[in-house]
């Protein structure tokens, strides 16, 4: 484990919570190896994750290249996953930072994202449609 307080450290901690919150795997190179691209994987994405600032450091922007995008959405494709950017912000004093002062943000493809919310309004309407078949009966 990376000592505490170092960039290293912050980034491991932002991978497990980022496998955590995508109910995915941290790779254990974080991204590091030629052949083990992207910091977590998850059913459906690969996730490549951004910290920046800490605790007594607020950071507000961060720089994020189209090239970063491209490279992790080519060994996500090549893995048949969505490729996903986690960007991880500290700033307590954000309306949008949670309980420990950290802003997390994501960022991926305007279609996938698109084509996830489609699916999601239709499991919704399944869901309320079954509902309501239980509730008054066919």
């Amino acid at each position: 484990m990376a000592k505490r307080g170092t960039v290293k450290n912050y980034s491991l901690t932002q991978e497990e919570f980022v496998a955590k919150t995508y109910d995915g795997t941290r790779s254990p190179s974080s991204g590091a190896a030629d052949n083990d691209g992207g910091d977590v994987r998850a059913e459906r994405d690969l996730i490549e994750c951004k910290v920046t600032g800490r605790p007594g450091k607020k950071v507000r922007s961060t720089s994020v290249s189209l090239d970063v995008f491209e490279k992790i959405a080519e060994e996500a494709h090549l893995e048949g996953r969505s490729p996903v950017i986690a960007l991880r912000f500290w700033d307590a004093d954000s309306p949008l930072a949670n309980l420990d002062g950290w802003v997390d943000l994501s960022v991926r493809l305007m279609a996938e994202d698109a084509e996830l919310r489609e699916d999601q309004l239709k499991l919704e309407a399944k869901i309320e449609s079954e509902y309501e078949r239980a509730l008054y009966g066919d």
